[in-house]
């Protein structure tokens, strides 16, 4: 059969040859203008009303592939999208390899991208100062400033990882502490949660009323962290006996007897767990004599000091000491 247009050739796509069922058919049409916003911030994309970060290059391969209508049935169809500078309004050449068949054409277009700058609600929020919730860290020795707010600055940088609307909008050094402003008061829970974990810490919970939004109230809540006196590597009274904190979790303290060097653990809401040495004010001592556990000492201050001793301690050995009223105590070796 005769393509029914020209006459000429083998009619083999809708009664036409292929030069003639090109010449009258079109696969594809594109809008000859198109929209690309972006937040000048953060640089996310907006994809109708959800933005996201994706780079230049996918996002004009998106709009345009989202754009794209058919007005031909095909088989299937690839994408070849060529562009200069993204700045203000600048040109796509848009090529589309359309199957049908066993015959594959190309199909261009040329559609001028107009690139349009809008925040998106996350940065308005940011550079709005806005909040949910306040994180405060309470209970931190003077030199554990540092350490705890580094800790807390890393456990965020981890949660907004993972949640772009979690940032942290300010922080506030207070006598007592520091509060931490946070976006997003379900990860500022769960931030809490893990200082309590790491620390031992007391978690105190308090909503408050900050405004309505479709008829329902709006909460801003306070998470307070409050550290307990103790640490790892302190000594601890707890029942009338010494201990050497080894660890400390959510709810147990674990710890070594000081006079038996035996492991032992305890319910911090309990037990009264009262420091008598912290981990800073631990000296260091050298043995000189030791034998059936009675040993003799020698402090910084060059002073030799008596001492009895549980476990076993040998001459030249490098120990710790601790001091309470007259009596000085060695503590068991923890890594033994």
């Amino acid at each position: 059969m005769l393509c029914v247009e020209c006459g000429k050739r083998e009619a083999k796509y809708e009664g036409l040859c292929e030069e003639c069922f090109l010449k009258k058919v079109k696969f594809t049409d594109l809008p000859q203008h198109l929209d690309l916003v972006v937040c000048p911030h953060c640089h996310s994309v907006k994809f109708g009303g959800v933005w996201e970060r994706v780079s230049m290059e996918e996002a004009i391969s998106r709009i345009v592939d989202k754009n794209i209508e058919f007005i031909h049935d095909c088989e299937g169809y690839d994408l070849d999208i060529v562009h200069g500078e993204i700045e203000g309004e600048f040109d796509v050449e848009v090529r589309v390899l359309v199957k049908y068949g066993d015959l594959e054409t190309t199909e261009t277009h040329i559609v001028k991208f107009d690139l349009k700058y809008e925040s998106c609600p996350r940065c308005n929020r940011y550079f709005g100062n806005y909040f949910e919730a306040i994180l405060q860290l309470r209970g931190m020795r003077e030199n554990e400033y540092n350490e705890v707010l580094e800790y807390t600055h890393g456990l965020i940088s981890r949660h907004a990882r993972k949640n772009e609307n979690l940032f942290l909008t300010k922080e506030v050094k207070k006598k007592e502490g520091w509060d931490l402003y946070l976006s997003d008061k379900r990860e500022a829970k769960n931030i809490a949660r893990e200082l309590v974990r790491r620390y031992g810490a007391e978690l105190k919970e308090s909503p408050q009323i900050a405004g309505r939004k479709d008829g329902k109230d709006v909460y801003r809540v306070t998470y307070s962290v409050r550290l307990p006196a103790y640490r790892i590597g302190d000594v601890v009274n707890v029942g009338g006996e010494y201990y050497l904190v080894t660890d400390v979790g959510e709810r147990y303290v674990h710890g070594v007897c000081v006079r038996s060097g035996k492991k032992k653990s305890f319910d911090s809401h309990r037990h009264s767990i009262d420091v008598v040495v912290t981990r800073d004010d631990i000296e260091e001592a050298m043995v000189i004599y030791s034998r059936n556990r009675e040993a003799q000492i020698i402090d910084r201050n060059n002073v030799i000091i008596d001492v009895v001793t549980n476990f076993d301690v040998n001459s030249g050995d490098n120990v710790r000491i601790f001091r309470v009223d007259e009596s000085v105590y060695v503590l068991p070796d923890i890594n033994t």
